[in-house]
């Protein structure tokens, strides 16, 4: 009964490991959700007996709820710390099976809140570990009941069935998610992972001040994944890190001293070159699974485009050259892409305000100016001077600790002391002495093309794979070319080793199961059924071989020998009923004395095994006390779940005591032909 106490905590406890795997809820509020909880297991542990204190402790619940309400926390933080404050007052009172019953109901009330914020591979896994600690307490709260009611030491519940009944479950599950209607709720407490939020972690802005002071975390948090269409070559590989290797985001055009950002002026991306490229052109084709971010960006290559969607409605070309969702998303979206290359944006030269805003330079830039003219001194064209500034800002080391971050002026310290920093100081610097000058500059906040994960095949970018680039008007081609000064050593390099292969299968599993269970629709099941359709139509049009005709001949031959060698065999076995066999209704440790018993005094049809020792006994007087020991046994064999072994023994020692014939005033044999089998029921 010990264990079955403690058994009653694994309900909430499960429920909160459930919600702390969805990463809806930050550290202090979990720790507030565990508190309850952990002062119920003291409690338990210790034994404090609690119940005279039942009025306080269900007052405090009251205020805490009270506590909540008034904190305006939101309707679904309120409900689920209110039902955790329950379990860990009901834990800390002495409970009977009512009670043990109402924590099990809010443990899986909590668990249900898991469904509501999260769709990931996780949850699945919560659920599996969820439905084996649910059925561990069901099992032990229904098996005390009957324990009560037997002899002997009380038996261990059949724990080793939970597995089976937990795969089971799993297959019911999987079949009616297949067939049954799809629900689209679209309800999700928070739209986007938690990791986004966090400011000192490195990802995506609209953006790019220099000022930021400490280094930058990393961040794997998985922002798109791209998968090639057809079959995945090394030369096609090298094909789309060519031509994608730099995903656009925002367009930074204006500069307040060193900060850059959006402006408003800038003009929206010509939607008509982005559904056709050049005829005859090349065209890569792809399909992007876009994540859900703060932004709602949907990171795109340059060059000719031809965009497909299910919700193609909701794609918006806003100004700073960003794409995005028009409806904030709530889960990975699909996109087909057709990318016609190019290296060159076309539009017509700036001029007027539009070329003062591309050549502002902003306050304190002019080591930007004299660190250009030591290195590239005279007057070369555009392209030229981008070229040879970008080689020399390579020189520089990559890094992220950010340097140059808490100086007076992150870009003279930059160029002129530390010579180090993170993707933002080079594109800042390449792009002010590009303007210093004279050529028109931009800043562009994107990602690369992150790494090629084999196993899932497909392009995987995190916010991890955020980066900065420059765009300068090359006014002999009439467009705006791209130039990326920092070093190609900036790139995150994959992982090796078991650990590596480990997170790419994690990553390959998490999006498999968002493409085929989270984002299986309506459509994927009717052309589920068109796939089977046609496959039945195929099977009715097949015609087999006279091989294929002779090796089914032979096989049905031998399923017709298999089945009537097994019904003969069970007919034999039938006819034999000391013969015991696998059935929970037969005690196969009575087998010695129910061969010696069986001509005299066989077991009745319908008949105990406690009826029949009873008759046993009642014949045989003389064996009443070890008759009345072996049916004591054999009900905690049949009944309790008790090992045979003991059974086993005493029945062989009553076998070799037992005489053919009945002692002097026994009764004689019932008349009645023996039964057919011999039949012990199990309840």
């Amino acid at each position: 009964m010990n264990r079955a106490r403690w058994l009653d905590h694994l309900a909430p406890w499960l429920a909160w490991g459930a919600i702390a795997s969805t990463g809806a809820y930050e550290g202090p509020e979990l720790a507030v959700m565990a508190a309850p909880l952990l002062v119920a297991a003291l409690a338990e542990g210790r034994r404090w007996p609690l119940e005279r204190w039942r009025r306080l402790l269900e007052i405090l619940a009251l205020v805490g709820f009270l506590s909540l309400v008034g904190a305006r926390v939101g309707l679904l933080p309120t409900v689920v710390n209110t039902l955790f404050l329950l379990c860990g007052v009901r834990l800390c009172l002495p409970r009977q099976l009512p009670q043990r019953r109402q924590l099990l109901l809010m443990g899986f009330l909590l668990f249900l809140t898991t469904t509501i914020t999260t769709s990931e591979l996780d949850f699945l896994l919560w659920s599996v570990v969820w439905v084996i600690g649910a059925g561990t307490v069901l099992l032990q709260q229904a098996w005390e009941k009957s324990a009560l009611l037997r002899e002997g030491p009380t038996q261990a519940p059949p724990y080793r069935l939970l597995l089976p009944w937990t795969g089971a479950i799993l297959v019911l599950a999987a079949g009616f998610f297949v067939t049954l209607p799809r629900l689209r709720l679209g309800f999700r407490s928070l739209p986007v992972g938690v990791q986004s939020l966090l400011g000192a972690q490195g990802g995506l802005t609209d953006v790019l001040d220099l000022s930021g002071k400490g280094p930058i975390q990393p961040n794997g948090e998985v922002v798109l994944r791209i998968l090639p269409a057809g079959h995945a070559t090394p030369e096609t590989l090298r094909d789309f890190e060519r031509n994608m290797g730099l995903l656009r985001g925002f367009v930074l055009e204006g500069l307040e001293d060193q900060r850059w950002q959006t402006d408003r002026t800038t003009p929206r991306r010509d939607t008509a070159r982005w559904q056709t490229g050049a005829p005859g052109s090349r065209v890569l084709s792809a399909d992007f699974f876009v994540s859900p971010t703060l932004l709602g960006l949907i990171p795109l290559p340059n060059g000719g485009l031809a965009l497909q969607s299910a919700a193609a409605d909701t794609l918006q070309f806003g100004q700073a050259g960003a794409v995005r969702w028009q409806w904030p998303a709530r889960r990975i979206l699909a996109l087909h892409v057709g990318l016609t290359p190019s290296d060159l944006e076309r539009e017509p030269p700036p001029r007027g305000h539009r070329l003062a805003l591309l050549t502002a330079t902003g306050t304190d830039t002019e080591s930007a100016l004299r660190w250009s003219l030591q290195t590239a001194p005279g007057a070369p064209a555009a392209a030229a001077l981008a070229q040879r500034l970008s080689n020399a800002l390579r020189g520089f080391r990559y890094t992220l600790d950010n340097p140059s971050g808490a100086a007076a002026n992150p870009l003279a310290d930059f160029l002129e002391r530390s010579r180090a920093g993170h993707c933002e100081y080079f594109a800042s610097a390449l792009a002010l002495m590009l303007r210093h000058r004279g050529v028109p500059a931009r800043v562009v906040n994107g990602f690369r093309l992150g790494p090629w994960i084999e196993e899932g095949g497909y392009f995987r970018v995190s916010q991890g794979e955020a980066h900065s680039w420059v765009e300068f008007y090359d006014a002999q081609r009439g467009g705006w070319a791209t130039a990326d000064p920092t070093p190609a050593g900036a790139a995150p390099a994959l992982a090796g080793g078991l650990l590596g292969a480990l997170a790419r299968w994690t990553d390959t599993f998490r999006f498999r199961w968002d493409r085929h269970v989270v984002r299986f629709s309506d459509e994927d099941q009717l052309s589920g059924l068109s796939w089977l359709q046609t496959q039945a139509e195929r099977l009715g049009r097949w015609q087999p071989s006279p091989a294929w005709r002779r090796t089914l001949a032979a096989a049905t031959g031998l399923g017709l020998l298999a089945a009537l060698a097994g019904f003969g065999g069970r007919a034999l076995l039938r006819r034999r009923p000391w013969r015991r066999d696998a059935n929970p209704g037969r005690i196969r440790a009575l087998a010695p004395l129910v061969r010696k018993a069986r001509s005299s005094l066989p077991p009745l049809a319908g008949e105990t095994a406690r009826a029949w020792l009873t008759r046993l006994a009642t014949l045989r007087p003389h064996r009443a006390s070890q008759l009345e020991t072996l049916a004591r046994e054999a009900d905690a064999v049949a009944y309790g779940g008790q090992a045979g072994a003991t059974l086993q023994a005493l029945a062989g020692a009553e076998a070799k005591a037992w005489t053919r014939q009945a002692p002097p005033g026994a009764s004689p044999a019932p008349q009645d032909p023996p039964p057919s089998h011999v039949k012990f029921p199990s309840s």
